[in-house]
């Protein structure tokens, strides 16, 4: 029996949850969606407090990051009865690209919240073992598990593989944000070689008219197109994309770009990365970031044949794998 609460509501992921849920998972919003995703944060943690108070659970799981502090506070503040605490992160914070005094105080204030916690779920077994390596006091909480991030219509028809008709594109997928680094990308893309080759940037963000501008000013505008954020890339990852790149601090896009065979090249920006691409056929982890050298790798992918092994290790992180792995994790705290 599961209840979800939200601190805010608004946009278009509220829809999404009411169609995915239906009647049988209560979602409770605990305020309206304002600027700051801080302020929300704080603004519902009375309210928050309140509901826990009230409802007793079992188990409360904190599913993200920045929801982290605010639940582990709201939880104490209840003085809940037997109730287990799991915080999910879902960004590194170990290797976080945090510096300095930022850093340090974010890690303390991490030490301070796993003292309250029963267990802390990472994304992979390489980032439990850089938690285990930063905070050794903890080692016993970390536990990593499966994000569900691929669905069945990204692993439905890989095969036979098919070609693009035209030259050859290269996707992205990711937010318009300056923490994707898709500057980087578009001036790559600048120096590549190889001919009629063009850039498919799907996404949304604060960034585009900046990246807009970064287009035009190399004379890209006809081979690099951002048609703005796509509900479903499956098709796009199937019929269009020969290589994607990934400058993201998470797996998403890697596996599901993989789930499609369509091979990969990554930054090391996240944990698992190197796990992931470092042994597969058709992708890999690019060592520089100079615009000319990423280029460069480009090119070389380009050129390569579309791999017919990447789906088989996407399917471990499909909706179905991610829930038993869940589920798993969460018999062992419980």
């Amino acid at each position: 029996e599961v209840d979800l609460i939200a601190f805010s509501r608004g946009g278009e992921v509220e829809g999404i949850l009411s169609e995915l849920l239906g009647a049988d998972v209560p979602i409770c919003y605990l305020g309206k969606a304002s600027p700051s995703r801080a302020l929300d944060l704080f603004r519902g943690l009375s309210k928050l407090v309140r509901l826990l108070h009230a409802q007793n659970p079992d188990v409360v799981i904190s599913t993200a990051n920045n929801t982290a502090l605010v639940t582990a506070i709201a939880v104490r503040l209840a003085r809940l009865r037997n109730c287990r605490l799991v915080l999910k992160t879902t960004n590194p914070i170990a290797t976080s690209r945090h510096s300095g005094i930022a850093r340090r105080v974010r890690l303390w204030t991490y030490r301070r919240i796993f003292r309250w916690a029963d267990a802390v779920w990472t994304l992979s077994a390489d980032e439990s073992a850089e938690m285990r390596n930063e905070f050794p006091e903890f080692a016993s909480l970390f536990d990593d598990v499966a994000n569900p991030y691929v669905t069945s219509e990204m692993l439905a028809g890989s095969s036979p593989i098919r070609v693009p008709r035209a030259g050859k594109t290269i996707v992205s997928i990711a937010r318009l944000t300056a923490q994707k680094r898709l500057d980087r990308l578009i001036a790559a893309f600048a120096h590549l070689q190889a001919p009629g080759a063009r850039l498919l940037i799907l996404g949304e963000g604060e960034e585009r008219a900046s990246l807009s501008a970064h287009i035009a000013g190399l004379g890209l505008q006809d081979r690099v197109s951002m048609p703005g954020y796509v509900k479903d890339v499956s098709a796009a990852l199937h019929e269009v994309a020969v290589t994607a790149v990934d400058m993201a601090p998470g797996p998403a896009a890697l596996l599901e770009a993989m789930a499609t065979n369509c091979p990969v090249l990554s930054t090391d920006c996240f944990p698992a990365a190197r796990s992931l691409l470092g042994q597969l056929d058709g992708g890999g982890i690019i060592e520089n970031i100079d615009p000319i050298a990423l280029a460069a790798a480009m090119d070389q992918s380009l050129q390569r044949p579309r791999p017919t092994t990447l789906c088989a290790v996407a399917a471990t992180y499909s909706i179905e794998s991610g829930v038993s792995s869940h589920l798993k994790a969460l018999e062992r705290v419980i």
